[in-house]
């Protein structure tokens, strides 16, 4: 005799609605331990940094850490509390609300950083500043909008007759990460100073924000096509899970990869032969270690003071707004 499935007798699938939530909620939890432990070796490391940035690193951990929270409640909600109840699974739970505006609050402050940097890379321009500006405000204000009307819908379904500010919020994300990625990495490239050393610490930065860019961008875009295809299920909540934790650990990432990137940044080291020099070797052999003698035992005419002098320069270049970049 076959052992009966209860989920069988739910009117929905499991797999494309817990299952999403579970899978999603797991991977947050990962996020959260990654930006845990990026935060304490940003801490480690921040000796030098101001105490503005470092009360905004802390921030950010605590708005991580409350949107950890408010995802742990949602699935012991819907995977305990209310496992077998239809009607508890169908309606938004309060954290499933508060966790759009702390994703939009996060998403807005991680953009404003990077929008600095548009400002300083790019000469103070004002147009490509307030755009960025004006992308991360819409993603701002669509996501406490949403939050508000939300408390309204007694069930999921009712999420289309919000469905504009949503495809708002995820195409403001979208285009705001691949505006802020295309601009930042086009400075970039023109600040190259042609010294290898320089060239490749700009390399090394535009593939960082190329990549960073490209999963927050990823992740946004496939929220909005599954909830455009798939708007019954919670397949494109369990990606919105994981946007804010992107954001953040992208930062971070950029922030913890200072130090390594200031040692590619060092000068580059030449070595010249430099002269003849006319000192007498004695003199140049006790006081200068790069000095050789050159002298042939058959040459009895060679006078005792002609010496090549091997001298090692440092040539180094630097462009203002490229270092102001380098110390986020």
């Amino acid at each position: 005799m076959a052992t009966p499935n209860p989920t069988t007798e739910l009117p929905f699938d499991v797999n494309n609605t817990l299952g999403a939530l579970l899978v999603g909620g797991l991977i947050a939890a990962v996020f959260w331990g990654v930006t845990s432990a990026q935060t304490f070796v940003y801490f480690q490391r921040s000796a030098n940094d101001r105490i503005s940035l470092k009360i905004f690193v802390a921030f950010l951990w605590v708005l991580d850490t409350l949107d950890a929270c408010l995802t742990s409640h949602i699935l012991y909600y819907y995977l305990i509390l209310n496992f077998m109840n239809p009607v508890a699974i169908a309606a938004p739970v309060w954290s499933v609300l508060i966790h759009v505006a702390i994703t939009s609050l996060t998403d807005v402050l991680i953009r404003g950083m990077f929008a600095r940097r548009v400002w300083q890379l790019s000469g103070h321009s004002v147009v490509l500043t307030a755009i960025t500006t004006a992308i991360s405000l819409t993603d701002l204000i669509c996501g406490l909008i949403i939050t508000v009307k939300a408390f309204k819908l007694s069930s999921f379904v009712q999420l289309n007759t919000i469905s504009t500010l949503l495809y708002i919020n995820f195409a403001a994300g979208f285009t705001g990460d691949l505006f802020v990625a295309i601009v930042l990495c086009w400075y970039l490239f023109k600040s190259k100073t042609g010294f290898q050393r320089t060239d490749t610490l700009v390399k090394t930065l535009v593939s960082y924000i190329i990549t960073t860019g490209l999963l927050t961008a990823v992740d946004a875009s496939l929220g909005m096509i599954f909830y455009i295809v798939m708007p019954n299920n919670f397949i494109f909540i369990a990606f919105y899970f994981n946007l804010a934790k992107m954001y953040i650990n992208s930062y971070l990432a950029l922030l913890n990869a200072r130090e390594a990137l200031r040692e590619k940044s060092e000068g580059v080291v030449s070595i010249h032969l430099s002269r003849l020099s006319e000192r007498p070797f004695d003199t140049d052999f006790a006081t200068s270690a790069h000095s050789r003698s050159v002298r042939t035992p058959s040459d009895k005419h060679a006078p005792d003071h002609l010496a090549i002098a091997v001298e090692t320069t440092v040539d180094q270049k630097s462009d203002a707004n490229y270092q102001d970049f380098r110390v986020l």
